[in-house]
Order: structure tokens, then sequence, then C-alpha cells
């Protein structure tokens, strides 16, 4: 009888745990998610607000394959972030 409520009691712990770290991994995603998306939109609407002329010189320099690079690399990161924080126990 003494195992059996032993064991309950572990099982108990163990599901809370991960039910709490779920939580939180899943609030903490969705957070960085919407900063990062908010990032996205704001350098996007601003580097297609300029003028036509700077904005062809501009991508014959490669500025769009590098602010594509750097986006990825926010994105990247925001989700190994967010994934850290799913551990169980």
């Amino acid at each position: 009888m003494n195992l059996a409520a032993f064991l309950l009691s572990i099982t108990g712990s163990i599901a809370a745990r991960v039910l709490v770290s779920l939580g939180i991994g899943f609030a903490s995603y969705a957070a960085l998610s919407t900063l990062a998306a908010s990032v996205v939109s704001n350098v996007t609407s601003n580097y297609n607000s300029m003028d036509s002329v700077v904005l062809n010189l501009v991508n014959l320099a490669g500025a769009g394959q590098a602010m594509g690079i750097l986006l990825a690399a926010l994105v990247t990161r925001a989700s190994l972030q967010a994934i850290k924080k799913l551990r169980f126990l």
C-alpha cells in the first residue's frame, strides 16, 4: 500500500511539472512569435516605403537578401529560446 501511494504521489508531481512547463513554454513561444512577427512587419514596411530609385540601388547591393537572412536568424533565435523553456522536468 505504501508503494502505491508513493508511486501516485510521484506520478502526480511529474504530471504537474510537465503541464506547468508546457504552459510556460507555449506562452513564451506565443510571446516571442508575436514579437518576431511585429519586427518582421515593421522592417518590411519600412524597407518597402523607400523611394523606387533608392530601393533598386539597395536591392542591387543585396540588401534584400541580407535582410531576409537577418530576419530568418531572428525568428530562429526566438524559436530556440522558446524551445529551451519546454523542458519537462
